[in-house]
């Protein structure tokens, strides 16, 4: 696939998701429900919570990364004068 025509596929993709967002958090239907939330508050929960769980990731993989570093080895220091 050449650049040009992924590069298409993405801007309508992004578009679209973007007048498809704005329409269920601005125009939706507020007398249908799901799982007792309507389309308005799922619009705003579910980017809210995929940033959340993005950011304790992030926190989760650092705090790996430090426990599970070893810790530096010393460096000699050598005192003798010329």
């Amino acid at each position: 696939m050449r650049n040009k025509s992924l590069g298409a596929i993405l801007l309508s993709l992004a578009l679209l998701t973007m007048v498809a967002y704005f329409w269920l958090l601005f125009l939706a239907p507020q007398d249908e429900s799901f799982l007792g939330r309507t389309a308005s508050e799922w619009a705003v929960l579910i980017p809210v919570v995929i940033i959340v769980y993005a950011v304790l990731i992030v926190v989760a993989w650092i705090g790996w990364a430090l426990a599970s570093t070893a810790p530096p080895l010393p460096i000699p220091v050598d005192f003798h004068e010329d």
